[in-house]
């Protein structure tokens, strides 16, 4: 019986289960920017990315800022290169206002895997953002008894003219998940993070912290 119904799990596993990377980048700025070149961490595996290749062959025509978009060889490594001749501030009310608060501009791709992603090492093993340097374990969190916490450093390139006073805070997400159908929705997941905010006109390389939080989830077998 246990061994009929290990087979039949891993039967319906194979059947539903659905692999994914989800990518999104957040630009929000209270003034206008010109001239604007971004070469953004992107999710790599063996220095290829399938994310990046997604982004590249897709068009985003109706986004609120049109951008030209390719892979650029750095001294980082591959990064994904944003290019935009401009990006205008829009604001929204903070509740009934009428405080106003900068909108971001997102930029976001849902990408499929034929694998099941290694999603409690991903370093190595899947695409994890790069590049990446210092790599720092924080230990388990509580949420969930696999989960192992994460820092390190990555690069953020950021070329563009704007006035002294302009702020601009960059937030890129990226998910990788494994989802199937079990008696109920059960999933694993890694999810990455970076975070970070400039000030004035930029024109260079910033040393940038992310985190990465792997193992969150349920397991086959476990």
């Amino acid at each position: 019986m246990s061994l009929w119904w290990e087979e039949k799990k891993l039967e319906v596993y194979n059947s539903t289960s659905k692999e994914s990377y989800y990518y999104l980048i957040q630009i929000t700025t209270d003034s206008p920017l010109s001239n604007v070149t971004f070469y953004m961490p992107l999710p790599m595996l063996n220095n290829t990315s399938s994310v990046g290749q997604n982004i590249i062959n897709s068009t985003y025509d109706n986004q609120r800022v049109k951008w030209e978009t390719t892979f650029v060889e750095t001294e980082h490594g591959p990064m994904l290169s944003m290019r935009t001749e401009k990006i205008e501030p829009k604001f929204a009310l903070r509740g009934d206002g009428p405080d106003t608060y900068p909108r971001a501009v997102d930029f976001a791709i849902i990408v499929f895997s034929n694998d099941t992603i290694d999603t409690r090492n991903p370093v190595g093993n899947a695409e994890v953002l790069m590049p990446r340097y210092n790599s720092t374990n924080l230990g388990t969190i509580t949420n969930y008894r696999n989960a192992i916490s994460y820092s390190y450093d990555s690069r953020i390139y950021a070329h563009y003219e704007a006035s002294p006073d302009a702020n601009v805070q960059i937030y890129i997400q990226l998910e990788a998940q494994n989802e199937w159908w079990i008696g109920g929705a059960q999933s694993n997941s890694y999810r990455e993070l970076i975070i970070t905010d400039f000030s004035g006109p930029q024109d260079g390389w910033v040393i940038v912290n992310g985190g990465l939080v792997t193992g969150e989830g349920t397991y086959l077998n476990e």
